[in-house]
């Protein structure tokens, strides 16, 4: 009989909640806006585990959310206005926890089920939504670093003389730069200056895509921008990791690869070194395909301690 794992995938912009069992199949998908205050976070989680405990025999909790998951169960997630919060010992749960950052996750979910690079391979997923953060995938295996929050390619610094700021307080980092919050930042502000009047409230990500199909030419100098960077952080990507493929989820990459794709190729082209890049091949519910795993690897390690 399969076991049932109650998972959580908790971004800058979307809260997914769902059952996993060791085949990786999901059940009972629950999807909403992500609240930003952390009480809040903590009273979803406890009500969605108490309600799927009645139909998950013995559970485990896996918990993916878009920040540094440290091994002290601590969590920053300026995104969510968690800094160092310490988020496993609020829930009080009377499971037992597995919690790593949503990018990482979505690298474990990979490295299992991916049809190519399933296996030993040796790659990165990049998450670019409302954040940017990544997973490291080692020999098949994640690479998690000494406190558990390697993957952090976010908050690799990018350009410093730009006047751009991430959460934690990074000017010129790669999500500064190139996250959603950054590309909505930078829309409003244009849209104050004067471009783009015809929408009465502002610009949002979401219209985003429409000005690209109509071929609004800052649109795309801003997606051209954008794809730079991420193009850049990227390339440090290789040097660092020389990974087979890099594998991009979220909202950004999924929405506008079309547009975006070709300006990240382009400065990996500058540099001849470029590699595989492709959008994850798992879907957005990934992240609660790999916080199953982590809550599944949680259980083989217990029963084998």
């Amino acid at each position: 009989m399969s076991n049932s794992y109650i998972v959580f995938d908790i971004g800058g912009m979307r809260f997914r909640s769902g059952v996993v069992d060791d085949e990786g199949r999901l059940s009972n998908l629950v999807t909403f806006d992500s609240p930003t205050h952390p009480d809040e976070i903590v009273e979803h989680i406890t009500r969605i585990v108490e309600s799927n405990a009645l139909v998950a025999l013995d559970p485990i909790v896996g918990i993916a959310i878009g920040g540094m998951v440290q091994t002290n169960g601590k969590v920053i997630a300026g995104r969510m206005n968690m800094f160092d919060f310490p988020l496993a010992e609020r829930l009080q749960l009377p499971y037992p926890l597995a919690m790593l950052n949503e990018a990482q996750a979505a690298a474990l979910a990979e490295a299992k089920y991916h049809p190519r690079l399933a296996g030993n391979a040796n790659f990165v997923l990049m998450t670019v939504s409302a954040g940017i953060g990544g997973g490291v995938i080692i020999d098949g295996a994640l690479y998690g670093g000494q406190r558990g929050i390697a993957g952090e390619v976010g908050h690799m610094i990018i350009d410093r003389g730009q006047n751009a700021y991430c959460r934690l307080g990074h000017r010129g980092c790669l999500d500064a730069l190139a996250s959603g919050r950054a590309l909505s930042n930078r829309l409003q502000k244009l849209w104050r200056e004067g471009h783009w009047t015809h929408y009465a409230q502002g610009v949002t990500l979401r219209d985003l895509p429409g000005l690209l199909v109509a071929g609004d030419g800052m649109a795309q100098q801003l997606i051209k921008e954008t794809g730079g960077w991420i193009g850049t952080g990227v390339m440090n990507i290789i040097r660092v990791i020389d990974p087979c493929e890099i594998i991009f989820k979220g909202y950004l990459m999924t929405e506008l690869w079309d547009y975006i794709h070709p300006y990240i190729a382009d400065v990996l082209d500058g540099y001849k070194r470029r590699i595989p890049l492709s959008l994850c091949s798992l879907g957005e519910n990934v992240g609660l395909i790999g916080a199953g795993i982590a809550a599944q690897e949680l259980r083989m390690a217990a029963a084998h301690g």
